[in-house]
């Protein structure tokens, strides 16, 4: 009798960052202008989908630990661009790649680690794939709805979110079950000493 993997049965994992309001609401209805199968919240991808390696508490408790490194850094959305091989729209990231990139690497291991089919690069999904066909007018619409925002295209990251899709769900079922607030890195330093005089004491 073959054995099911136990990756199977604790389903995937993803973590994300939200767009807080009200810039994240216009992307919102952004994405619902232009063609695309779902219309989830405006969200950064910092961790893409992976299989589970280990059960999801351990799962977020290894994420815990490594994004305690982390501070709350700025991010600015950029211009719309087309991923070629996928026909995804997206907005680029002027500011704040380095920092998402960093986290992207140091969550991407050991335990966490999954072979992903594509480079990581930072972005903003908006809509998509789009047909050939479609692609310049849908493009055209997605820039000067985009450019018609009055509200500044910069944002803080403080809040990751993890994402937990069980084995038996659906394609692009995802139950938001985790959050992780990233701390100032005074704050960090100074619970980092407490803990320290904690273990001397």
């Amino acid at each position: 009798m073959t054995k099911t993997p136990e990756s199977v049965l604790w389903g995937s994992l993803a973590l994300v960052c939200y767009i807080p309001d009200p810039l994240g609401s216009f992307l919102h209805s952004l994405r619902k202008l232009l063609p695309g199968e779902e219309h989830p919240l405006a969200h950064i991808t910092i961790l893409p989908p992976r299989p589970l390696k280990l059960p999801l508490q351990a799962a977020f408790q290894k994420a815990e630990a490594i994004l305690d490194r982390f501070s709350p850094f700025e991010v600015h959305l950029s211009d719309v661009h087309c991923f070629p091989g996928t026909k995804v729209l997206y907005l680029d990231i002027a500011d704040g790649g380095e920092p998402l990139h960093e986290m992207h690497d140091a969550l991407n291991r050991d335990d966490l680690e999954h072979e992903e089919p594509f480079e990581f690069r930072p972005h903003l999904t908006i809509g998509g794939p789009v047909a050939p066909e479609e692609l310049e007018p849908v493009k055209i619409l997605a820039e000067k709805t985009w450019q018609s925002s009055q509200h500044s295209p910069g944002f803080i990251v403080e809040e990751i979110i993890g994402l937990w899709s069980p084995a038996s769900a659906a394609v692009g079922d995802w139950q938001r079950l985790w959050n992780y607030r990233l701390k100032p890195s005074a704050e960090r330093t100074s619970s980092n000493a407490a803990v320290g005089t904690s273990r001397t004491s």
